[in-house]
């Protein structure tokens, strides 16, 4: 049960760092809604709920509660971190109404948002 628990942990470890490099589909649309909840001035709980979940399912939930952390700008890595946290701002700006999608469009990164 022991070495089960260790493998258990490394594996996920190990996913957490390179699930950046994961070319899903659902990389590749980002006009994709999250989830059916609009981010407004009254609705915070239930959207922050509804993105964490979306996010999660796809594995991407790291570039927004810092465990997915931008590799150094030299590094070849870089460029793919950059993309996959592109897309993921995109998904939530589209998960905001227009007012608000406005006002945070300037962040600058995932994490930041």
């Amino acid at each position: 049960m022991e070495e089960f628990s260790t493998a258990t942990m490394e594996e996920s470890s190990s996913s957490k760092v390179t699930s950046f490099f994961n070319n899903n589909t659902d990389d590749t649309n980002t006009a994709q809604q999250l989830s059916s909840v609009l981010l407004n001035e009254l609705n915070y709980l239930p959207w922050s709920r509804a993105v964490t979940i979306a996010l999660g399912g796809r594995s991407k939930l790291g570039f927004i509660n810092g465990s997915i952390s931008s590799p150094n700008v030299d590094s070849p890595e870089y460029e793919i971190w950059l993309s996959k946290d592109q897309l993921v701002m995109s998904w939530i700006l589209n998960s905001m109404e227009r007012n608000l999608a406005e006002i945070f469009s300037y962040s600058e990164s995932a994490h930041d948002l």
